[in-house]
């Protein structure tokens, strides 16, 4: 069971040593070992921070969509890149499931909305009547030749001033954390 220290309230940071520290993340991560006496500041912060980076390059990306004069969400943009790429521009609805990690309803949603925006359509499979594909449409690869290389640019600029060393090392570092979070059991925390 997880308890607040008896004396937490006079070990706490005061509001000048919190002001000191490095941004929000920093100055959260302080409180939390101030108040628990088995808190892992340093964890604690770059966990903060993984979620900030995370608001921060959502709302860059949402900036980027509207300088583009695109307004899909990420899951879209995500579906319109994977059939960009993938062999005649098509998938099976399981294919694209297993590419993006996602629920099969979460597919048929992001399809759905695309379809009704005319940059996807449904295709049946030649042989298989059990399989349908999903293939971009002239006006879905017009969308797909904008974004995809727009992305790229992003994705490259928001390592700028990383070398190629620092950029594989954060890779493998949010991997184990990617690993972690899926791992999770909230029962293990009594």
């Amino acid at each position: 069971m997880l308890h607040l220290r008896p004396e937490a309230r006079q070990d706490m940071p005061n509001s000048d040593e919190i002001r000191a520290a490095d941004g929000y993340a920093g100055r959260s991560a302080k409180l939390y070992a101030g108040a628990f006496d088995w808190a892992d500041e340093p964890g604690i912060e770059a966990s903060l921070s993984v979620n900030a980076a995370y608001n921060a390059q959502i709302a860059a990306v949402s900036r980027l969509c509207a300088a583009l004069g695109v307004s899909r969400t990420m899951g879209r943009h995500a579906l319109l890149r994977l059939l960009h790429f993938a062999s005649q521009q098509r998938m099976t609805q399981f294919e694209i499931a297993n590419e993006m990690q996602v629920t099969s309803s979460n597919v048929t949603f992001l399809v759905d909305g695309l379809e009704k925006d005319g940059l996807v359509q449904r295709m049946p499979h030649p042989t298989d009547r059990r399989t349908v594909f999903v293939q971009l449409t002239s006006e879905g690869e017009a969308m797909a030749q904008i974004i995809v290389p727009s992305m790229a640019r992003f994705m490259a600029r928001m390592l700028d001033g990383f070398s190629d060393a620092e950029k594989h090392q954060l890779s493998g570092l949010l991997d184990r954390f990617r690993r972690n979070a899926e791992r999770f059991d909230a029962k293990a925390l009594d």
